[in-house]
């Protein structure tokens, strides 16, 4: 399950976006005119600016989220009313569940497999939205438009309204539990951002600034993504070797860094497998991360990570990770597989030292923290030393 932290963090990002356009629609009157004209503009620009920088990093599922809000959008622009009307009705129905799929699905490449099948889902999409707009089915108009709720939710009906919480609560549900908590947050956002822009739809502008807010949205969603595949390690999710090197860049007169290895990690690897060695190193991360007393956890590699603590002394610092091993030495893991099921208990062992002025950058104090670390591995493990 995500920490309330994590949570918190990731959703105050697009909230902000979101609440920053409501805040414009609600000032429109004391903004100049020109300024909202220029949105559609805006719109187009920064969809055509998602679809290339997705491309250039095969990151597909931004063009399969934007691109139908373009079609969207043109259609409540340029098509007649009546068609204009149907293409609203269908697209509260289908967009969300879209939205709902593309969060579900994986990464992939564009021409892979699953790539072409997201290609041919949302073709299909399209088409059917299309088909129904000028070969109407007043059975399914009829069924689209009918009452559940007692309050009216006009221009939206009550089965988009009902299909838009089925969506965020799916969505909500996955924030709490899937470790792709960058996504679901944005995601939710947007959901209910569409559903607004809708709901508003006789609202002077309220439409233009609805689409664009989902662009900006889902653009600030791409530099996070690429932010984080850069900085961050995908399996543990802690932040990686490049974040630590950018991170000791800043530090200042006194810090400490404590090197941190798990214990037996290959002979556990060779016995149960690495899947299940995966499993442990993300238990393991997840701990880490917890630490206190000012200090941040690294993914270093392999099994190993580091601790580093900014104007922390050696001795304060080493208390924080002797609880941490203290508390993962006291943490049951079930290994479950073809072979076995059974509770095992992990260890970890860990170097800290201390900057000093014979130290001429924070690698030369990385290298004493990894020769305390050996000599905690040397000394029957499960322990930390202090350099």
């Amino acid at each position: 399950m995500n920490s309330l932290k994590q949570i918190v963090i990731n959703l105050a990002i697009p909230l902000g976006v979101a609440f920053t356009f409501v805040v414009l629609l609600s000032q429109q009157v004391q903004i100049p005119k020109v300024l909202f004209s220029l949105a559609p503009y805006i719109f187009y620009a920064l969809s055509v600016l998602i679809i290339w920088v997705s491309w250039r990093f095969n990151r597909n599922r931004f063009i399969f989220l934007i691109f139908p809000l373009v079609f969207i959008y043109l259609g409540l622009e340029h098509l007649s009313p009546e068609n204009a009307k149907a293409l609203f009705l269908y697209s509260s129905i289908l967009f969300p569940l879209h939205l709902l799929i593309l969060s579900i699905l994986k990464e992939r490449g564009l021409f892979s497999i699953w790539g072409i099948l997201k290609m041919l889902l949302m073709a299909s999409e399209i088409g059917l939205v299309l088909y129904l707009i000028y070969f109407p089915e007043a059975s399914i108009q009829e069924f689209l438009n009918m009452k559940l709720f007692a309050y009216s939710f006009y221009p939206l009906t009550d089965v988009a309204v009902a299909l838009g919480l089925f969506v965020s609560f799916v969505l909500a549900g996955m924030i709490l539990f899937n470790p792709y908590i960058i996504y679901n947050t944005s995601f939710l956002v947007i959901t209910w951002s569409f559903y607004t822009g809708l709901y508003y739809l006789k609202t002077p502008d309220a439409i233009e600034l609805s689409f664009l807010s989902i662009a900006v949205l889902i653009f600030v969603l791409l530099i996070r993504e690429s932010y984080r595949l850069a900085f961050y390690d995908e399996l543990t999710q802690l932040p990686g070797r490049r974040a630590l090197v950018e991170d000791m860049a800043k530090l200042g007169m006194k810090y400490s860094l404590a090197m941190v290895d798990i214990d037996f990690f290959k002979k556990f690897n060779d016995t149960y497998g690495h899947d299940t060695g995966d499993e442990v190193l993300k238990m393991v991360a997840s701990k880490l991360s917890n630490v206190s007393g000012g200090g941040k956890a690294y993914r270093y590699g392999g099994e190993e990570f580091v601790l580093l603590f900014p104007s922390v002394d050696a001795a304060t610092a080493f208390g924080h990770t002797d609880l941490l091993r203290n508390i993962i030495s006291k943490s049951a893991f079930m290994v479950r597989n073809k072979k076995t099921t059974k509770k095992i208990f992990i260890n970890i062992s860990a170097g800290i030292v201390e900057n000093n002025s014979k130290d001429k950058d924070p690698f030369a104090v990385m290298k004493r923290a990894d020769n305390a670390l050996y000599k905690a591995k040397k000394a029957g493990r499960n322990q930390v030393i202090q350099g």
